[in-house]
């Protein structure tokens, strides 16, 4: 008799500790305000942990670039780039070719030079074409 109490007590205590650790581990409180006042906030899965939520001009997985739109953004980004008059770009899959028209007061030894800086501000903006570079007055 005393065998069988003890089984029953050691079954229930089991019991009430497995449900005790499942309430107790489960903390999702689903957007409520916590004990400290603190509300949890979480974001989509977008895949780049959220930061697409927070700064919407990174480049997603579901975005769209156009050729033209691509060739706007190259011309804003080397437009800075002094000795620049203005930009030719021409795409062949991934192959972009710009043709620099260079300012005619820059020396003709510094242009190499603005080509070079040029090429690297591209390929560093955008990856995903070869470029080629050459420059005309």
């Amino acid at each position: 008799m005393l065998k069988k109490l003890m089984l029953f007590a050691c079954g229930w205590l089991a019991v009430v500790l497995v449900l005790t650790l499942l309430t107790g581990c489960g903390s999702g409180n689903n957007g409520a305000t916590n004990t400290n006042g603190v509300k949890t906030q979480s974001y989509k899965a977008d895949g780049y942990l959220g930061m697409t939520n927070t700064y919407p001009k990174i480049p997603g997985p579901h975005m769209a670039s156009t050729y033209s739109n691509d060739a706007n953004a190259m011309r804003q980004a080397i437009a800075d780039l002094p000795g620049i008059k203005g930009t030719s770009i021409t795409f062949n899959g991934s192959e972009a070719y710009v043709t620099i028209k260079v300012d005619s007061t820059l020396n003709q030894n510094e242009v190499p030079t603005l080509e070079r800086q040029a090429a690297s501000v591209l390929r560093f903006n955008f990856p995903r074409y070869t470029i080629h570079m050459k420059s005309s007055k």
